[in-house]
C-alpha cells in the first residue's frame, strides 16, 4: 500500500464518520415515523378523539430548532380533528383522561390543545393566544368547513 493509499483512507475515515451522523440525524426518533398513538388503550370517545388525531398527524422536518422528522400533532391536525368531531364541552373529560392516561406525547399534546380549543372559545386566554378568538391567528378563524353529504 503506497503513501498516497493510505493517507487517502485516513482522510476518508472522517468524512464518512460525518456522514453517518448526518445520515443518523435525519431518521425519525423513535416512534415519530409511526402515527401509532396507542389509541387502542383509550375508551369510548377518547379513543375515537386519539383515533382522529391520529389520522390527522402531519409529517414534519422541524422540531424544537432541530431537524426531527416524524408524525406530529400539528395546529391544522387539531382545527380537522376538532371539526370531524365535533368536539364540544362534553367531550372535555374524555380529553382529560386522554391527556393523563397516554404514553405518547403527541397524543397528550393533541389533547391538551383541544381542551384549550373548547375551554377557551369564549377568550378566556391571553390574546396573545391562537386559542383565543379574538387573537388575528386564532386556529378556528376560518370556523369549521360545513360537512359534505356523505359525511352528514
Amino acid at each position: 500500500m503506497t503513501t498516497l493509499q493510505k493517507r487517502r483512507i485516513v482522510f476518508s475515515i472522517p468524512i464518512l464518520l460525518l456522514l453517518c451522523v448526518v445520515v443518523y440525524g435525519l431518521l425519525p426518533e423513535h416512534g415519530m415515523g409511526s402515527r401509532d398513538l396507542g389509541c387502542d388503550q383509550q375508551r369510548g370517545r377518547a379513543q375515537e378523539i386519539c383515533r382522529r388525531l391520529a389520522r390527522e398527524m402531519q409529517w414534519t422536518w422541524m422540531g424544537h430548532a432541530v431537524i426531527s422528522p416524524g408524525w406530529r400533532v400539528t395546529f391544522e391536525s387539531v382545527t380537522r380533528t376538532y371539526c370531524a368531531e365535533r368536539v364540544g364541552p362534553e367531550d372535555v373529560q374524555a380529553l382529560q383522561n386522554l391527556r393523563r392516561t397516554t404514553k405518547d406525547w403527541r397524543a397528550e399534546s393533541g389533547a391538551d390543545f383541544l381542551i384549550r380549543l373548547v375551554q377557551n372559545r369564549d377568550g378566556g386566554e391571553n390574546i396573545t393566544s391562537i386559542f383565543n378568538p379574538a387573537n388575528p391567528s386564532f386556529i378556528l378563524k376560518g370556523g369549521c368547513p360545513p360537512k359534505s353529504p356523505s359525511e352528514r
